[in-house]
């Protein structure tokens, strides 16, 4: 829909006033994301970023006139493409747009996030035509009684291809859904540094489970280095106390025999 060139500067004067009110700029995109679920977004950030939907070239004339250090992000716009302002941390802001997606089923054509695997098993699939359609989709099955059970687990969506008509009919009705639909946050600059998205993705339970091996790892170093802190000063005491019980066990193991008493005098 065409729209006025007042309309046009009255965009790009919101937008440089948003740029302008905060540090942390990120490009998302707006890729198969229902209108409503963008509203639901937006409600749920209120207070604690903006986002601005519009044109590509208002978008980099507000940049080039606010935030010319920003101008790297132009690169990153590619279709429907929001700008979100915000002064929350580059990986605070992925984590809180990845907490509010969704997921739904596949369509065809969508490319597949991941391998697209349907396990092995018995379904809730009634025997029929849907038969010649798993078969279609390159799955092994067979009817078991009142059922369709799965032979082996079948992969019918390689990661970053198409999704099949067939795979994504055979999804659906085994109730798989493996899109998700949100904003999806494509490069945040912070500071100036250009962060992209796969960067910010981490699995928090991952790292803090990492963080506590590492933490382990080094309480154990120290305490065999014995270096003393008041972690390890109780556990190398402990491990002392340890070795000499064990030294003492040792010792009286390999002692002589007691000599009996002298026998009394007649």
């Amino acid at each position: 829909m065409p729209i006025s060139k007042q309309d046009k500067i009255d965009a790009v004067t919101k937008i440089k006033k948003d740029l302008s009110g905060y540090p942390v700029v990120a490009v998302a995109s707006l890729q198969n994301l229902p209108a409503r679920q963008f509203n639901s977004i937006k409600k749920k950030l209120a207070g604690k970023a903006i986002i601005d939907v519009a044109r590509a070239t208002l978008l980099i004339r507000a940049i080039d006139e606010a935030r010319p250090e920003l101008k790297a992000l132009e690169e990153k716009f590619s279709g429907s493409t929001a700008l979100i302002m915000t002064s929350m941390g580059a990986f605070q802001l992925y984590k809180t747009f990845k907490q509010n997606k969704s997921k739904t089923s596949a369509k065809p054509g969508q490319i597949a996030p991941m391998d697209l695997v349907i396990p092995a098993g018995e379904t809730n699939l009634p025997p029929g035509p849907v038969l010649t359609e798993l078969k279609q989709a390159g799955i092994q099955a067979k009817i078991q009684g009142p059922k369709i059970v799965i032979m082996s687990d079948s992969v019918v969506a390689k990661k970053g291809m198409p999704i099949s008509d067939a795979a994504a009919k055979i999804l659906t009705k085994l109730g798989i859904e493996p899109m998700e639909i949100g904003l999806n946050v494509i490069s945040v600059f912070e500071k100036g540094t250009i962060y992209p998205g796969e960067i910010l993705d981490i699995d928090d339970d991952k790292y803090t489970s990492l963080i506590q091996q590492a933490h382990l790892q080094a309480v154990n170093l120290a305490v065999f280095a014995e270096v003393f802190n008041n972690t390890t000063t109780p556990l190398i005491i402990s491990k002392a106390a340890r070795a000499a019980n064990a030294i003492n066990a040792l010792v009286q193991s390999k002692a002589p025999a007691t000599q009996a008493a002298a026998a009394p005098t007649a």
